[in-house]
């Protein structure tokens, strides 16, 4: 254990107090230690040597080490007086903390650059090699990033950069480093994508207690509290509020706490000014605008509804779809400025309520787009439902044969455009959905029925004709479909909706595009849950099940597929420079292979 400036502050060469174990000796009473001229900002003690970090940023080093961890160079490994270790020709800036593992040393300059040595038999100096290093050498995989905080812990080592991710080397011993693989040596710094989907903020090491307490354990903070008061100010608590003890100095504010609390306020003003301008076009959206810029719309069977009058339900309901199209747009538009907003101050201290007052209105505009959407989706669908009433109604046994073959060449293809106009429909939930598949099951019911009475009219005039031929035409449109899909018309399919395209891991992307492939598959072959509507008693049922077994075993060759894809991309990007690899996968990378 030590204590700094322990007994003599006024003397700048009294750095530190020290006692307790040390190596194999026990300092039984405080030992002064008057070794380096000038202020110390931190110590790390070996075995028998000890590093100091100066106040200037230089750091000394002195005592017994043969694995190079006092890093003066091969020749010095046994130094009785304090010698400054120098670092490369390139080195900028100061160091601003170091940190000892098991054997080996890390240190972090201000500029953000990592630099290690000592032992490296695990690869924790993340060199690429497991060679000792007896001279600070940089850790050339973590120049690319700003680091802002090291750990070393026994022979494993981790870097925090400032965009909250971190990376590990070292000993990977039973997994330990928690990367994405098991092997046992890792020798150069790589990223912990377990956390991809969080910034962290800070790395602690904590051992672990209690009577069976054994090794040590890292944690990852992603939200911190803000810091506490200087421990003059804490306390108090029995005084009155607004009291204070006698003789209590008057807490002065520096000029960094006074701009810090003035950029705070100044930032607080501003949020609550755009959130209340967007509040105000909220407000419109629900209750008036752009709704008032157009008379209120309804079926030719409804009266027109009072505006001064109607609920918000109301006019979703009797409102032109076009302007419930803007309002979605305008929800789209405020979401996005309340996300750069928070993305902004998201940093930031003293900001928790600003943030959840953001959260919540984007949280409001969320819902709201949804229940447009919703409200939408069921309208379109309700109007096609009205439309169907009339869509083959006609009887082409009563009109002559001219005018019913252009009326059984016609009207098919007028309902396959309303069909497809369905299919197309994106439902939002289970309710849209089932409306959805129904409406389409009577439009292909119509068209089995338009083309059944097709052949039957053929062969009562003579012509060859036969009355199979509308129910196998379904399952020959389904099959062609089916031959048709890829898994890059999927991809652009995708991007089409707007979803991102963009994953964390192989095995995510895998797996969102087997997901993705069974389920356009499905949709393709129609699997109804009522076979009375969807399959014709006219075709052997032999026909279905094969069309089915069909697309089984297309699902399985698509899974397959996609795996050997993965891998071989995988293996392509092996091949590449480490800077041009990306910790994040995409699917056209599998469309270029």
């Amino acid at each position: 254990m030590t204590g700094q400036n322990g007994g003599a502050p006024n003397n700048p060469e009294n750095n530190f107090w020290l006692w307790g174990i040390w190596g194999k000796r026990v300092v039984k009473a405080p030992f002064l230690t008057q070794k380096v001229p000038g202020k110390l900002r931190d110590i790390i003690i070996g075995q028998n040597f000890i590093i100091a970090l100066k106040e200037d940023g230089s750091l000394v080093s002195w005592g017994e080490d043969k694995v190079g961890c006092l890093g003066l160079g091969t020749e010095q490994v046994n130094v009785q007086d304090p010698k400054k270790i120098n670092f490369p020709s390139d080195f900028k800036g100061k160091i601003v903390d170091i940190k000892y593992g098991k054997h080996h040393v890390l240190a972090l300059t201000s500029l953000g650059k990592v630099y290690a040595w000592g032992l490296n038999e695990k690869g924790q100096l993340g060199l690429s090699d497991q060679q000792n290093r007896y001279e600070p050498v940089a850790v050339e995989e973590l120049r690319p990033y700003t680091v802002t905080q090291i750990l070393a812990v026994d022979n494993m080592s981790y870097a925090l950069t400032s965009h909250g991710r971190v990376y590990a080397w070292g000993d990977n011993t039973d997994g330990c480093l928690a990367l994405e693989h098991d092997k046992a040596v890792v020798d150069k710094p790589e990223p912990m994508m377990r956390m991809q989907g969080t910034e962290v903020q800070k790395l602690v090491v904590r051992d672990c207690g209690g009577s069976g307490g054994k090794g040590k354990t890292v944690i990852a903070f992603v939200e911190l509290a803000e810091p506490l008061p200087p421990k003059d100010t804490i306390g108090g608590f029995e005084q009155p509020l607004g009291g204070a003890e006698a003789g209590q100095e008057k807490v002065v504010l520096s000029d960094v706490m006074e701009r810090d609390i003035f950029e705070g306020v100044d930032l607080m003003r501003q949020v609550m000014d755009n959130t209340q301008d967007w509040w105000e076009h909220i407000l419109k959206v629900r209750h008036g605008s752009p709704y008032n810029d157009n008379p209120l719309q309804s079926d030719d069977s409804a009266d027109k509804k009072d505006q001064d009058g109607c609920t918000a339900m109301q006019l979703d309901t009797y409102v032109g779809l076009d302007q419930l199209e803007d309002a979605s747009y305008e929800l789209d538009k405020f979401i996005q400025s309340a996300r750069s907003q928070l993305f902004e101050i998201r940093k930031k201290k003293g900001t928790k309520n600003v943030k959840f007052m953001l959260s919540l209105f984007m949280d409001d505009c969320k819902l709201r787009r949804e229940k447009i959407r919703r409200t939408v989706a069921a309208r379109q669908l309700i109007e096609h439902k009205r439309a169907h009433a009339s869509a083959g109604a006609d009887d082409p046994f009563s009109m002559g044969r001219d005018r019913a073959d252009t009326y059984l060449q016609q009207e098919p293809e007028i309902i396959s455009q309303k069909l497809r106009a369905v299919r197309d429909l994106k439902s939002y939930d289970i309710f849209t959905k089932v409306l959805q598949d129904s409406i389409a099951e009577i439009f292909e019911a119509k068209m089995q029925v338009l083309g059944l009475q097709n052949e039957v009219l053929k062969v009562r005039s003579g012509r060859p004709g036969d009355v199979s031929m509308p129910s196998l035409r379904i399952i020959m449109e389904r099959w062609a479909d089916l031959k048709r899909f890829s898994i890059y018309n999927l991809y652009q399919e995708c991007n089409l909706r707007g979803q991102g395209l963009t994953f964390n891991s192989d095995d995510e992307m895998f797996s969102f595009l087997v997901s993705s492939s069974d389920a356009k598959i499905d949709q393709i072959i129609q699997i109804d849950h009522d076979r009375l509507v969807s399959r014709d008693s006219h075709v052997p049922g032999l026909c279905y099940e094969l069309l089915t077994e069909n697309a089984e075993l297309r699902k399985m060759c698509n899974a397959y597929q996609l795996k050997v894809l993965l891998q071989k991309a995988e293996a392509e990007g092996q091949k590449q420079p480490a800077a041009a690899r990306s910790g994040t996968r995409h699917v056209t990378e599998l469309t270029t292979v």
